[in-house]
Order: C-alpha cells, then structure tokens, then sequence
C-alpha cells in the first residue's frame, strides 16, 4: 500500500465530504478511492468514516487521524520543497580534494569564481600529495593525477596536463655546480615527496633522443609541494616541481630552471577532475565539475595565445573528454 497517497485521498475525501468529488479533484476513478479509504481502515484497524448512502462523517479516530495527516503532508511537502529548491539553486558545502601539483596561483581564482558564481555555497579545499578514498574520506569533487580505482563508480574530464621543471636556487648551483645531464641529477641531493606519496624516477625527454628514467636521491623528503618548493629557495637540494609552482621564483632569480632542453614526461600530471558517477548528482557539484572544465579550458587558450610558439603552451591543456570506471583509469594511464 502507498500509504501517502492513501493518506492524501482521505484526506481530499474529508475536506471534500464526498468521494465522488475527492474522486474528481485528484482525477481517479471512484473505485480508487473507495479502495485507499479501505486500506487505510485495514492498515490501521480502525474505522475513520462513517458512510451511508446519502452522506458521510468522519469517526472520532477519523479526525484525529485527519489532523495528523494534515500535518504529516505538510512537513512532506515543505521536504521536498526545499530539496526541489536545493537543487535548483547550488548551496550547502562542498568537499572538493585537490593534488598539491596545482598552485595556490591556479587554485585560489578557481574557487574564487565559483563562489562569486554560486554564494550560497561554501567550499572545503583539502590538498593531498598521496591518493584518497572519495567514499570514506566523504569528498564531493577531486582535481587529481590518477583517477580512483574503483570500477564504474566514478566520472572524470580531462584538464589538462600540469607541466614539472628540475630546479634549484643560484646559491646551490655556485656550491654544487649545474647538471648538464639528466643523469647527472642522481648524483645530486634532492628534496622530493616521499616514495608514499611519488616516485622518485622520473622520464626525461628530448626531441630525437631516447627517453631516460632519472631516480634521484632524496637527502629531505616532504609530503607537500609547496614545502619542497620552500626547501629548494633555502638551498636544500635539487628538487622537480610544477612549473606554475616556481613560476615567480624565476622570474625573480630565486630559483633556476635546469636542463631546460629536456621535458619531464609523466602520467600524474595529467589532470581529471573526478565526481562519484551518481543518477542525481548534487546541484553545487554538477555546476562546479562545468564550471572547472571551462575555467581551465580558458587558462590554457590564454597560455596559448600569451606564447604561441611554446610547446607547453598549446598543450598544456587537452581536448575535453568523459570516461568512466576502468576506461578512466586506461585514459590517465595512457594505455
């Protein structure tokens, strides 16, 4: 039994004095009333109105079941409502994770525009170098390297790919010398994330060479870019970073790019943004996974077009794309 559409039919039967009318007004057939009025006395045991041929009255249980019934619709009504409202207009909290290789720079203007786009939403931003679990740890959205592995449940757009530079301060360089080599980086200490959080070999990558696998060798590891960033400024070791990261430390002359001939080729910093693969996703996360897309889309036309000859600049984003499950995990892996 549908027992709020029963408690709606008697109720329009009792306001109405009539199932005929009720009958009418919900556009249902007379037997359909009769019937829900039947089981609603069954469910409850109880006789709720008196009928006879002419008129009916409700029983003394029946108008203190009509009176709670009233109540009970109302609170349900008023329920979905708000959820309907909810929906429409973007509010709450969202839980968003973010991999520690994207800048505060490229972060900040992100959530910036969001919230000036959607107010009523309050953003929580969790920054982590190592993997997450999107169920347990409750987060809405993830801007993450590597998609999660669980299959079908998850829904990621490419972003874009997140460019890594070797790099260390002048006063560094004048005491160790400056690599001429990929090779020659894993002589060098290095300040690194921990092995949990990345690997310490990366691909080096020249046009008409070989590639060549570097594992440097960590004298201070981190679990956070930023502090590897700092490390490297005061002189603590050589150190590959997202170039968004360093990108004032050089134009300042505090830090260095190394081996600018080489790019560093890795599948992490290929971006996604990833969502649980839900019927009826949230109203605050389907308008922030559009607006990300776009956002980013326009910072790298605006890369592009600020240095069109740079190779990073035109591809620093990719075309859009939607995969799924294990396919997600194929794409971000390349294979």
């Amino acid at each position: 039994m549908n027992q709020i559409h029963a408690m709606r039919v008697f109720v329009r039967v009792a306001e109405t004095q009539s199932f005929r009318r009720a009958a009418q007004q919900l556009d249902v057939s007379n037997a359909l009333v009769t019937r829900s009025v039947a089981m609603l006395e069954a469910h409850l045991n109880t006789r709720l109105i008196n009928r006879t041929t002419r008129n009916l009255a409700l029983t003394e249980a029946g108008l203190r079941y009509l009176e709670g019934c009233r109540c009970v619709l109302e609170e349900l009504d008023h329920l979905e409502s708000s959820v309907t409202h909810t929906e429409s207009e973007p509010s709450g909290t969202l839980r968003v994770v973010a991999t520690g290789a994207l800048s505060p720079a490229s972060l900040t203007p992100l959530i910036d525009g969001y919230r000036r786009l959607y107010p009523r939403v309050s953003v929580r931003l969790t920054l982590a170098e190592r993997h997450v679990d999107f169920v347990e740890d409750g987060f809405d959205v993830g801007i993450v390297g590597a998609v999660p592995a669980r299959n079908g449940e998850f829904v990621a757009h490419a972003l874009g790919t997140t460019t890594f530079v070797p790099c260390a301060s002048p006063g560094w360089l004048a005491e160790h010398g400056e690599p001429h080599t990929p090779a020659q980086l894993a002589h060098y200490a290095a300040v690194a994330l921990p092995p949990e959080a990345r690997s310490a070999t990366w691909q080096f990558a020249r046009p008409g060479e070989r590639a060549q696998h570097v594992t440097l060798q960590p004298g201070y590891a981190v679990n956070n870019m930023l502090m590897v960033r700092l490390a490297a400024l005061a002189g603590m070791g050589v150190a590959i970073v997202p170039a968004s990261l360093v990108a004032d430390d050089f134009a300042a002359g505090t830090l260095r790019r190394l081996l600018p001939d080489y790019e560093i080729d890795d599948p992490d910093a290929r971006m996604s943004i990833v969502y649980p693969s839900r019927r009826y996703l949230p109203a605050k996360t389907r308008c922030f996974v559009d607006y990300t897309v776009v956002h980013f889309e326009n910072a790298g036309d605006a890369r592009a077009a600020a240095n069109p000859t740079s190779p990073s600049a035109s591809a620093s984003i990719r075309p859009l794309n939607v995969v799924t499950g294990s396919a997600a995990l194929r794409a971000m892996s390349g294979s």
